[in-house]
């Protein structure tokens, strides 16, 4: 820890909760007598937590895309830990709503990693002023939405609805689309936010009985899928869809979408 204390603005368990992803993702990919180490260092504008193992490490390759929502690769040679620890790509999504960034670095398998956590300083006298007026606004929504998250990765389902949750929406998460189908039915969504690789149900299923339903018939649906094809985004239209948007979603564009509903 740095002898000069000092402070961040921000939610205390959100941070929390990106401290303990990296660690036990850490954790997860270090031998048992392995090392972690946590290190925070302080400048005049930055404070940088960093989270070092001697652990499996991973190639470069994938240490440059270790935050991407869908990223799938070797951790070790005979693939006993393939893919990447779940958690990292909420750990970016949670760091930037704090206008910080976060790093992953390894030199190579077998030689460790190193996750770098940078966050604005807050110093006191800038206390009430951390956010510039212009970040507020965009954040601010013009119409409170009721939506409903329909995806069965945890991770892809937790950062749309902190997302959505910091935008000012009302959100309601299912991984199971028999579960999301009675909650819809439920509550009434204006918006259904719909994986389309479902178990039990896919998506597309989901959105033409949805649709079928009076009760949720005028819901605007979004496909958010990782399939991308053009005939993919002709079966989800065809089933119901009111747009098709393929993972890693583009917030902004998500964003214009939500404020076309009146």
């Amino acid at each position: 820890m740095p002898d000069n204390a000092t402070t961040v603005m921000g939610d205390q368990q959100r941070l929390v909760q990106v401290v303990a992803n990296i660690l036990n993702n850490s954790a997860k990919y270090t031998n048992e007598g392995g090392a972690i180490r946590l290190h925070i260092s302080v400048d005049e504008s930055t404070i940088l937590i960093a989270i070092s193992d001697n652990g499996v490490g991973m190639a470069p390759e994938l240490a440059c895309r270790a935050f991407e929502l869908f990223t799938q690769a070797e951790r070790t040679s005979d693939r006993s830990s393939g893919g990447l620890g779940r958690g990292l790509s909420l750990v970016k999504s949670l760091v930037e709503l704090h206008a910080g960034s976060v790093s992953c670095h390894s030199p190579g398998i077998g030689a460790g990693s190193t996750f770098t956590v940078r966050l604005p300083r807050l110093h006191h006298d800038s206390i009430g002023h951390a956010l510039p007026q212009a970040d507020v606004v965009a954040t601010a929504p013009l119409t409170a939405l009721r939506v409903l998250v329909v995806d069965d990765n945890v991770d892809a389902a937790a950062m749309l609805e902190l997302y959505l949750h910091t935008a000012g929406h009302h959100v309601l998460v299912e991984h199971r689309s028999v579960l999301a189908l009675e909650r819809a039915r439920q509550s009434g969504p204006q918006v259904c936010l719909i994986d389309i690789g479902l178990p039990e149900m896919d998506g597309n299923e989901l959105a033409r009985r949805l649709r079928s339903d009076p009760r949720t018939a005028n819901a605007m649906l979004i496909a958010i899928t990782g399939y991308g094809q053009e005939s993919d985004r002709n079966r989800a239209l065809a089933a119901g869809v009111d747009h098709h948007m393929v993972k890693p979603v583009d917030m902004e564009n998500l964003e214009s979408i939500l404020a076309s509903i009146h």
